[in-house]
């Protein structure tokens, strides 16, 4: 759930059961989205969880022991979990490095039967985002941060037997800004839907850590950012309009494999594997930090990463 604060509309709908109307809390980010209000400068009392070092602009360790840090959520208490203790093979054997990575000729011909060509292709040989607002001398990107909007929530309503393809809650065009303030790079619906917002090669930022005043632009275009859809609901014990239920399972398979293809593309155009992170694990020591991506399932990740590569090969 990303750091600006959530844009909310009621869009009345019918009930399926008694034809009743209920509203629904939806996030829109209508045609601007750009804060027309000031927002005071703050500052973090620490580098995070998993240690960042400001001068370095890296988290501590190696990429993959930075990922066993950064690739946690919540746990059934709702606080931050323990770093993991090992890495599903498909992630632990890559990030980090070149091994398994595709060429960009392969992965183009692929995007294209995926009709993708405009959108990913066409970018697959320009150069990723550079820490310090594109500083051509600053690091390249290397933090994939994982995302859900934590919305629509339908507080204490069920969700719906279709609430992976309902039309009412999959239309991208509620994240689509026309000042190009978009929140993410990439946003993916439940039904593997993209929209680009950013192209990777656009430094942005959308942690509160990110923005945090002490680093002035240093994290702009460091973390690369993707939002998947993730409706919600509300849960016994965590108060009255409490968002802390996911549908089960949290994510689609659909989500899973388009988040590994991102993943896949942003890696060929840094040249290695980036560290994957969970933005929960980013601001974890903020007041109101973030829960996502909640219940979200590290296994299912590696698989569909492990099966794109096998198609690519």
């Amino acid at each position: 759930m990303p750091d600006r604060g959530k844009l909310n509309c009621s869009l009345i709908v019918a009930g399926t059961c008694a034809a009743a109307l209920v509203s629904f809390a939806l996030p829109v980010f209508g045609t601007e989205c750009r804060p027309h209000h000031f927002r005071a400068p703050y500052f973090i009392k620490s580098m995070g969880v998993c240690d960042f070092d400001p001068e370095t602009l890296s988290y501590a360790g190696t990429p993959v022991q930075q990922a066993k840090c950064l690739m946690r959520g919540m746990d059934a208490s709702r606080n931050l979990a323990p770093p993991l203790d090992a890495l599903p093979p498909g992630l632990a054997r890559r990030i980090g490095k070149i091994t398994g990575l595709p060429s960009r000729e392969a992965l183009a011909r692929y995007l294209s039967t995926q009709d993708l060509e405009t959108d990913f292709a066409s970018h697959l040989w320009e150069p990723l985002s550079r820490a310090h607002d594109n500083d051509p001398n600053a690091p390249v990107a290397r933090y994939f941060v994982i995302h859900d909007t934590s919305g629509p929530n339908y507080h204490h309503r069920a969700f719906p037997d279709d609430i992976d393809a309902h039309p009412l809650f999959e239309k991208l065009a509620y994240y689509a800004c026309s000042d190009g303030w978009g929140r993410a790079h990439v946003f993916i619906n439940r039904t593997g839907e993209m929209l680009l917002a950013h192209d990777y090669s656009l430094p942005w930022r959308e942690t509160k850590f990110e923005q945090a005043a002490q680093f002035g632009k240093a994290l702009l275009g460091l973390f690369l950012h993707t939002e998947m859809v993730q409706p919600r609901r509300s849960a016994p014990g965590h108060g009255l309009r409490n968002d802390a239920r996911t549908p089960d399972p949290a994510f689609t398979t659909a989500q899973y494999d388009r988040l590994a293809l991102l993943y896949t593309i942003a890696s060929v155009r840094r040249g290695e594997w980036l560290v994957p992170a969970f933005h929960a694990a980013i601001d974890a020591e903020i007041p109101n930090g973030h829960d996502d991506p909640l219940n979200f399932d590290i296994e299912r990740f590696a698989d569909s990463l492990d099966q794109l590569i096998d198609k690519l090969e």
